[in-house]
C-alpha cells in the first residue's frame, strides 16, 4: 500500500474539491498516489516548462541553475531533458 502524506492528502482533497486540472507534486510518492486517485499531476519543472511555452518566462535555464544551487535535490538526467524540451543549454 503507498500512502501519502498529511500535506499531500490535503492538496489532494482540495484538487477533487475544486476539480482542479493538474496538482503540483514533485514526490513520486505523492505522485503515484495521486495516479492511483485518478489526479493528474505536475512538477515544478513541469510548470518552468509551461510558463516559457506560454511566454510567461524567458529562459529555464538561470532558474534551474538557481534550484541546483539550492537544498533541493535534481538528478543531472532531469535538468538535462528539461533544457532539451526548452530548447535550452546550461551556461
Amino acid at each position: 500500500m503507498i500512502l501519502a502524506d498529511a500535506g499531500e492528502t490535503e492538496a489532494m482533497l482540495l484538487y477533487k474539491q475544486i476539480d482542479a486540472d493538474k496538482l503540483l507534486i514533485d514526490d513520486q510518492r505523492g505522485r503515484n498516489v495521486a495516479k492511483i486517485n485518478h489526479i493528474e499531476t505536475i512538477g515544478s519543472l513541469g510548470v518552468l516548462l509551461v510558463a516559457k511555452q506560454r511566454g510567461l518566462i524567458n529562459e529555464i535555464a538561470p532558474l534551474l541553475s538557481l534550484l541546483e544551487n539550492s537544498d533541493i535535490y535534481l538528478s543531472k538526467q532531469i535538468i538535462v531533458t528539461v533544457l532539451e524540451l526548452a530548447n535550452e543549454t546550461l551556461g
